[in-house]
C-alpha cells in the first residue's frame, strides 16, 4: 500500500513538472501588430515624436531619451529597408518611456537578461524600485491609427540609466517588426 502512495506521489509531482515546463516562454515577443494594414505599401516612415512621462527626469537624460530614440529607431528601420523622410511618410513612430515605482520586475523584461534579474531578486532592496518602461507605436499616416506595438515594461532600473541600455532597449522594442516588403513591377496590381 506504501508503494501505492508513493506511486501517486511520483506521478502527481511528475504532472506538476511537466505542465510547469510546458507553460514557461524563455523570450518574450515585445512587439506586434495591433492592426491589419496593407504592409506591401509601406516603403518611407516618419520619426513623429518621444514622449517622456512618469517620476521626473533629469534634464540630460531626457535630452538623450529623445535623441537616442530617433537615431535607434530610424537606424533599425533604415536596416529593414525602409526610408526615413522627415514628414508625411507612410507610417510615422512614436517612441514613449515611462518611469515609476514598480514592486515586480518580471524575469524576461530587463534589458540586461533573465540572469542579471535574477541576480538582483536575492538583493531585497532591489524588490521595490523605481523602473523604466518603454513602448514603440507605429501608426499609418493615412488614417493615423496605430497598427503596430512594442510594450516593453520594467526595461530597467532606473539606477541603471544608460545611453547604451537606451539603445540596446530601443533596438530590442524594433526587433520583431518586420522588413519592408520589395514589389515586384512586373506583376499586375490588384488594386
Amino acid at each position: 500500500m506504501k508503494s501505492f502512495y508513493s506511486l501517486i506521489l511520483v506521478v502527481l509531482l511528475s504532472g506538476v513538472f511537466l505542465t510547469g515546463c510546458a507553460t514557461f516562454k524563455p523570450t518574450r515577443t515585445p512587439g506586434d501588430f495591433v492592426r491589419s494594414i496593407h504592409f506591401s505599401s509601406l516603403d518611407s516612415f516618419s520619426y513623429d515624436r518621444t514622449v517622456v512621462s512618469g517620476m521626473t527626469y533629469r534634464n540630460v537624460d531626457e535630452a538623450a531619451l529623445n535623441k537616442l530614440s530617433e537615431q535607434v529607431l530610424k537606424k533599425e528601420l533604415r536596416a529593414r529597408g525602409f526610408e526615413a523622410i522627415e514628414s508625411n511618410g507612410d507610417f510615422y513612430v512614436v517612441a514613449s518611456w515611462h518611469k515609476q515605482i514598480s514592486s515586480y520586475a518580471g524575469l524576461f523584461d530587463s534589458v540586461d537578461g533573465p540572469t542579471a534579474t535574477m541576480h538582483r531578486r536575492y538583493d531585497g532592496n532591489s524588490s521595490t524600485a523605481v523602473r523604466v518602461s518603454l513602448t514603440v507605436e507605429i501608426y499609418n499616416s493615412t488614417t493615423n491609427e496605430i497598427f503596430w506595438r512594442a510594450e516593453l515594461p520594467n526595461i530597467f532600473d532606473a539606477i541603471q540609466y544608460s545611453e547604451a541600455r537606451v539603445a540596446k532597449s530601443l533596438s530590442r522594442a524594433i526587433q520583431q517588426f518586420p522588413e519592408r516588403i520589395q514589389k515586384d513591377p512586373n506583376l499586375p496590381n490588384i488594386e
